[in-house]
């Protein structure tokens, strides 16, 4: 059944980015929130770091303690973590999300993920977790789910 399960994670990403990128028209500020007031500035030379498993918190967020031992995180700023136990939708701002996309796909395929293409969102797959990343605007969106 890998495949209802991809094309459910596929459709929960694409709606995440909708989501994100309607908010974001609107004028209100995705990092704004209670957890906001520290703030971390990205490198000013846009390196952001580089896509691992040890991907600092930043802007106040703070990555999950149960994310999958192993699972690589996209470089970026984490702006949002919402979600529980099992199941999380992780945004990182990024200034170029191609370059963060390309550099995470090849991240998650060195950590022995199966990456599949689907509608502009790829799906990456292991044992016991799948994670569809999508953009949107300077957005990068991880939708995670674990058995």
């Amino acid at each position: 059944m890998p495949w209802k399960r991809t094309t459910s994670l596929a459709a929960v990403a694409a709606l995440a980015v909708l989501g994100l990128t309607a908010c974001q028209s609107e004028g209100s500020d995705a990092k704004a929130g209670p957890s906001a007031t520290a703030s971390t500035q990205a490198p000013a030379d846009g390196s952001g770091g580089s896509a691992t498993s040890e991907a600092p918190a930043t802007g106040g967020v703070e990555k999950p303690d149960d994310l999958p031992a192993g699972l690589p995180l996209p470089s970026g700023e984490l702006t949002s973590v919402t979600g529980s136990t099992g199941a999380y939708v992780l945004t990182f701002s990024a200034q170029d999300p191609q370059a963060v996309i390309d550099e995470y796909r090849k991240a998650l395929e060195g950590a022995q993920y199966t990456v599949v293409d689907i509608a502009g969102v790829f799906t990456a797959t292991s044992d016991k977790t799948s994670v569809s990343v999508a953009t949107g605007g300077d957005t990068v969106v991880l939708t995670l789910a674990t058995l």
